[in-house]
């Protein structure tokens, strides 16, 4: 390489930042762990066990009936007319079909409160993210369990950071 050659070359990596040679610089954060972990998080689940937990147990019992009338009437239909066995699986069919109602409603009504909750944790973790990456000089933070991210140096997780300055809000 001729002389004047080598000195633009030279010129040319100094003029380079050190960043730009390192290649970017990638962080990520395990969102779950700081919906589960983080006190607004918590907060948000605990709310969530109040509203839909005595639902829950109601279907639960509602449940354990209909089992029982199941077995009752298999156990007893041997013993029962054909107009008692009947009236007793309609009964039970009945009661079935309101049962898978009110659970399909309950479902419904949780996934859509877990959303709106949901949104109360995600737009101030984003914040603290934004703020953790530009304070590390971070190009990029990725979701941890996102698909395709099959490998992440545990080095990068900024997840405890985030849980902490979310936090102390």
């Amino acid at each position: 390489m001729s002389r004047p050659l080598q000195t633009t070359a030279l010129l040319l990596a100094l003029a380079l930042p050190l960043s730009a040679l390192a290649g970017p610089s990638v962080g990520y954060v395990d969102m779950q762990k700081v919906l589960e972990e983080s006190r607004i998080g918590q907060q948000v689940q605990e709310q969530l066990r109040k509203d839909f937990e005595p639902r829950g147990r109601a279907l639960a019992e509602e449940e354990q009936t209909l089992m029982q009338m199941q077995q009752s009437l298999e156990r007893d239909a041997p013993l029962m007319s054909e107009a008692q066995v009947g009236k007793q699986r309609a009964e039970l069919k009945e009661r079935i079909a309101a049962y898978q109602k009110e659970a399909a409603q309950l479902q419904r009504e949780l996934m859509k409160a877990q959303q709106e909750k949901g949104r109360e944790i995600v737009v101030p973790a984003r914040e603290v993210v934004n703020a953790i990456a530009e304070k590390r000089g971070l190009d990029m933070v990725v979701e941890r369990g996102q698909n395709g991210l099959l490998y992440i140096d545990e080095e990068l997780d900024i997840t405890e950071a985030v849980i902490e300055r979310l936090d102390d809000k």
